[in-house]
């Protein structure tokens, strides 16, 4: 009887931390519109980003997994040398600041969480002539004066914490999603 109740007890905190960690609300830049690569990746032969200093881009910033009704966010972006920041887009009425200096914003209108909240895009130019390194970082990190990175929630107007991912210019392993079979697989 104890055994069956102490892997009961086991089974009950694992699904606890399963459940936890699958539902952390995270912000992250994208360069894609439908929020998937968070990684830039050398095309094939050439050295990444495979453009020249001057060449324009595009950023899209997401918030994930709040799984509530959102009507704010508060952030910043560090935006390595490689990106020069030139402006953000489709940002709301009520924004201070920009995501490079530290970005706070709200929604007049409640925004779904139970998808990812398309924050706001972002234009910039490369600055650098292909990678003179590799996996440089691009993280959402706290806000410079609140020192926090959180969202949010309606109808409460309760602030949540959030983490902020870390996207990467150069990269040479792809962040994408796998399995827990392979994964384990590389420490066997």
């Amino acid at each position: 009887m104890r055994t069956a109740t102490l892997i009961v007890f086991v089974l009950m905190v694992l699904s606890a931390v399963t459940v936890s960690a699958q539902t952390t609300p995270y912000i992250a830049v994208y360069f894609d519109q439908t929020y998937t690569t968070e990684a830039l990746i050398p095309p094939p032969g050439q050295s990444c980003p495979g453009v020249g200093p001057g060449f324009p881009g595009k950023l899209y910033i997401a918030l994930s997994n709040a799984n509530m009704f959102v009507v704010g966010v508060e952030f910043a972006v560090a935006y390595p040398p490689e990106i020069v920041h030139v402006a953000d887009f489709d940002t709301q009425p009520v924004t201070i600041g920009n995501t490079a200096s530290g970005l706070s914003m709200a929604w007049a209108n409640p925004q779904n969480g139970f998808s990812a909240v398309y924050i706001c895009g972002v234009d910039f130019f490369w600055n650098c002539d292909g990678c003179t390194s590799t996996d440089i970082p691009m993280p959402v990190v706290v806000h410079p004066v609140s020192g926090v990175i959180e969202w949010v929630d309606f109808p409460g107007y309760v602030n949540h914490p959030a983490v902020g991912l870390t996207s990467l210019i150069c990269a040479t392993i792809p962040a994408e999603e796998t399995t827990w079979g392979k994964v384990k697989a590389l420490y066997e």
